[in-house]
């Protein structure tokens, strides 16, 4: 009697395995940019959102003082150490209770309690997800200072645009919808809300040993940024105080200053973004800036009344 034979199975070759490996290994450098781009497009969306709600919370400031928030304001004395527009649109960010903390009369900085936890909190609608440190200074307690992204636009040369101080290189600069010790109306923004910027992005160190004037936001020497330089400029940005660290690509991306003065800043915007940053126009609506956008039109953005029309950009 005939038995039926043993059915055999035939087991993968070892360059079949490697065919699949490679064609696997294919499969996932083509999708994996797609993901990426994925990820950033939800990343952006967020940081766009986030920038909206800063613009309306300033809106509804204006609305209820008739004038937006200062620059900075208090103890002239100590610049660096005055309220920034952070501070006093809280109540307008639901978060009422950290204002009630702050005593205007006392600058930001020099006390364990000056500022409480509007100073040393990371607010999570102050972060850009595309960044990401997360960084509180380190150094005397006394003043210490979480690191935010979004700051507002102080004109188109320094935070002293508008001023005598404001010459930069032998350009005069405009001001900006925001000044040191000065409350701007709508009405004094001639140029038109939606041709002006607000607010927009930069990116906070990797790493923090030293006071820093950039991503300060709660204090007047790190709330703003200025049109000089075009959205992540290859040029340095210009400070009194300078990070170690940007981020491991960038270096210190900063020149300090010879002098302390706070106002004399050059910060451009920065983001993580690829090509561009997230800023927010007098009118409260967001827009994506590139980083090739003409250096004169993105100049008249940031003056509030320099009299000349932007066009497309």
């Amino acid at each position: 009697m005939k038995t039926a034979p043993a059915s055999s199975r035939r087991a993968f070759t070892l360059v079949e395995l490697l065919v699949v490996i490679a064609i696997i290994g294919v499969l996932v450098a083509l999708l994996l940019p797609a993901v990426q781009a994925a990820r950033e497009a939800a990343r952006r969306s967020s940081c766009t959102n986030k920038i909206k709600q800063v613009n309306l919370a300033l809106h509804n400031f204006h609305d209820t003082h008739n004038a937006l928030p200062p620059g900075s304001e208090g103890n002239a004395a100590w610049g660096r150490d005055s309220w920034s527009y952070y501070c006093f649109i809280l109540p307008y960010m639901e978060q009422t209770t950290i204002y009630d903390q702050l005593d205007f009369k006392q600058k930001i900085n020099g006390g364990p309690t000056r500022g409480g936890d509007a100073r040393k909190s990371l607010l999570p609608t102050m972060l850009c997800p595309s960044d990401a440190s997360k960084v509180q200074e380190l150094g005397i307690a006394d003043w210490q200072n979480s690191l935010h992204n979004y700051v507002v636009c102080y004109g188109s040369s320094n935070y002293n645009s508008g001023t005598q101080w404001n010459v930069v290189d032998g350009y005069a600069g405009f001001a900006g919808m925001f000044v040191p010790e000065k409350r701007a109306r709508f009405a004094d923004v001639t140029d038109g809300l939606s041709n002006t910027a607000m607010t927009g992005e930069i990116i906070t160190p990797d790493q923090e040993n030293i006071w820093t004037a950039l991503g300060r936001t709660q204090v007047a020497m790190g709330a703003g940024y200025t049109t000089y330089l075009t959205p992540n400029a290859n040029a340095n940005d210009r400070t009194n105080r300078c990070q170690n660290v940007l981020a491991p690509n960038l270096g210190k991306k900063c020149t300090e200053h010879a002098d302390w003065d706070w106002g004399a800043n050059v910060v451009a915007l920065r983001s993580f973004h690829p090509a561009g940053c997230v800023m927010g126009l007098g009118d409260a609506s967001v827009r994506f800036v590139q980083n090739s956008v003409d250096a004169t039109v993105w100049r008249n953005v940031g003056g509030r009344n320099d009299g000349t029309t932007t066009g497309e950009w």
